[in-house]
């Protein structure tokens, strides 16, 4: 397990054992739902991992080998700048964030944001402490204790203003909706939303062609 970091692993129907199978799809998730943070175009993002081939069979034994998964690539993408972490584990699969701390500790750099962390009660000062809370908040949600914490957007990469809207008034007063809803200025919120898309097809489209998981690692670090 880990060779996917190294090796493109783009069709799972190739893998020869269920270890495989599953890695293959976890890689191509990561690529997929996290490849904005993996080429730095986005601090944070929150995905699921549900792959097919965990329809069916021994519970205990999709745990052992989510864990282990989770372990490995979270040790592995950590020498490249970026951290995974799970939040959830239901029967099918797993919640999971990936960030990039220094681009994080970016946005805790920015007065406008720590003014708003401030105002949710989240840690101004250090990325590691916000992230910490988030994370705990997330679990949290997922457990079903507490409601989904819309001051996340933050560090989703939304400008303040359209996460304090957003959690003002639950989006009904947004004046564009696209990767999250605006409350600002449309335009630059327009081409964000284009800049993003692009740069998300870039990623996966790497990948597809034979770039591996740590080459692209090692771009967006560089």
């Amino acid at each position: 397990m880990g060779h996917g970091l190294d090796v493109c692993m783009a069709d799972p129907r190739e893998a020869q054992t269920i270890e495989e199978c599953l890695e293959s799809e976890f890689v191509r998730t990561l690529v997929c739902q996290a490849g904005l943070v993996i080429s730095v175009h986005k601090p944070v993002a929150v995905f699921g991992f549900t792959p097919r081939a965990w329809r069916g069979g021994d519970h205990r034994q999709k745990r052992a080998l989510s864990a282990r998964l989770l372990a490995t690539y979270a040790s592995s993408t950590r020498r490249y700048g970026l951290c995974l972490a799970g939040l959830s584990r239901h029967a099918d699969g797993l919640m999971l964030l990936a960030w990039r701390p220094l681009q994080v500790e970016k946005i805790v750099a920015d007065a406008q944001s720590r003014a708003f962390l401030d105002s949710v009660g989240l840690p101004s000062g250090d990325a590691s402490a916000l992230m910490a809370e988030l994370v705990g908040r997330l679990r949290a949600y997922y457990a079903g204790r507490a409601s989904f914490p819309h001051e996340l957007g933050l560090v989703l990469g939304y400008p303040v203003d359209d996460v304090r809207g957003f959690m003002a008034d639950g989006g009904r007063g947004a004046k564009v909706v696209g990767r999250w809803r605006c409350y600002g200025n449309v335009e630059n919120a327009r081409r964000r939303f284009d800049e993003l898309a692009r740069r998300e097809r870039e990623c996966r489209l790497s990948y597809a062609q034979g770039t591996s998981v740590r080459e692209l690692l090692e771009m967006g670090a560089a």
